[in-house]
């Protein structure tokens, strides 16, 4: 289940907000501000993953900043693999 939704489409309009040399901070705290309920689910999946996994277990879903961090990552590699 995915849990961003039209993510391409989000980082596109978050990319338009900043300046050419911006920081992945930046795009976080960019992407908050534009889009803080989708920030309140990417944080409450990850809190829910935290509590619901059995002791010694791994959780899948990367901290809320880092889990943003890759979403831009993979976006940027797939545009620079199409152009």
């Amino acid at each position: 289940m995915a849990v961003l939704h039209r993510k391409e489409e989000k980082i596109e309009v978050v990319l338009s907000k900043l300046p050419k040399d911006y920081t992945d901070a930046q795009f976080v705290e960019t992407f908050i501000q534009l889009y803080s309920k989708d920030w309140g689910k990417i944080k409450a999946n990850y809190i829910k993953q935290s509590q619901d996994k059995e002791p010694g277990t791994v959780i899948t879903m990367p901290k809320p900043e880092l889990y943003l961090k890759n979403v831009l990552a993979v976006y940027l590699e797939n545009l620079n693999k199409k152009g």
